[in-house]
């Protein structure tokens, strides 16, 4: 198995102020989020937060075994240990996102961690399939992630996927401006691993990070950047996709 370090080991270059975390320009849409869906996630979240009052979320990646609640705590530390059921369980934790981010997913980049397991675990609990993404074919067949919150869902669509050292200087929340963003966006990519082409970076857009480590060298870490679709966008993406990202559980 394999251990995840917790994300404040390594946070680089961060500023204390927050402000600037959301995107700047927001677009007019005619997108609503149903009955139906307020519904299931009223009772979803009900029974989510039973088990665990700091849920913020569930991720799962339609096609994968990824399926996992997300929770968020004042470290990044407590949940590397901590089970989302409140139990000691080393190397495989929860699913937690960074302390500083805002919990709506509205910042302009929301940092998820969890475990990566490895190949002598039978099981692919955690982010364990993130680690998949490092395969072009693998991209291309799961290119959609579902998050999931209390007011409704989130869809996001795979960019790249980035191998990094824990210390990457790319570990950021803040940014000054569109431009200081779209530059992050652009130098993360040049090195990337493997890419979804049919992405174009904007500075407008928001992006989801699932991040784990490497089974071949645990100081290195797998990034998978995940454009979210805007509501500008969101009628037509559904459209399309809906009935292939239905929620299936795995966990």
């Amino acid at each position: 198995t394999i251990a995840l370090v917790a994300s404040a080991v390594f946070v680089a270059g961060c500023s204390s102020d927050k402000s600037s975390s959301s995107s700047s320009s927001s677009s007019e849409s005619s997108y609503k989020v149903s009955k139906e869906e307020k519904d299931y996630l009223s009772k979803r979240f009900a029974e989510l937060t039973k088990t665990n009052n700091e849920t913020v979320g569930y991720v799962y990646i339609p096609g994968t075994k990824l399926d996992e609640p997300i929770v968020q705590t004042n470290d990044n530390e407590t949940y590397l240990n901590k089970t989302f059921e409140g139990k000691n369980v080393p190397l495989l934790g929860a699913v937690f996102m960074d302390m500083d981010n805002k919990k709506d997913f509205h910042d302009r980049l929301t940092w998820l961690f969890g475990h990566a397991r490895g190949s002598k675990v039978e099981d692919h609990r955690m982010f364990k399939d993130v680690n998949y993404f490092d395969k072009q074919e693998y991209m291309d067949k799961h290119k959609y992630v579902v998050i999931e919150t209390p007011e409704r869902k989130y869809y996001y669509e795979a960019a790249f996927l980035t191998i990094v050292p824990e210390t990457t200087s790319f570990y950021r929340l803040d940014f000054e401006s569109d431009e200081d963003f779209l530059n992050q966006l652009t130098n993360v990519k040049k090195d990337a691993t493997t890419k979804n082409d049919s992405v174009q970076l904007k500075a407008t857009d928001k992006y989801l990070v699932l991040s784990t480590c490497r089974e071949e060298d645990d100081t290195i870490r797998s990034n998978l950047y995940l454009r979210q679709i805007p509501d500008s966008e969101m009628n037509d993406f559904l459209a399309k996709h809906k009935d292939e990202l239905k929620y299936q559980a795995t966990r």
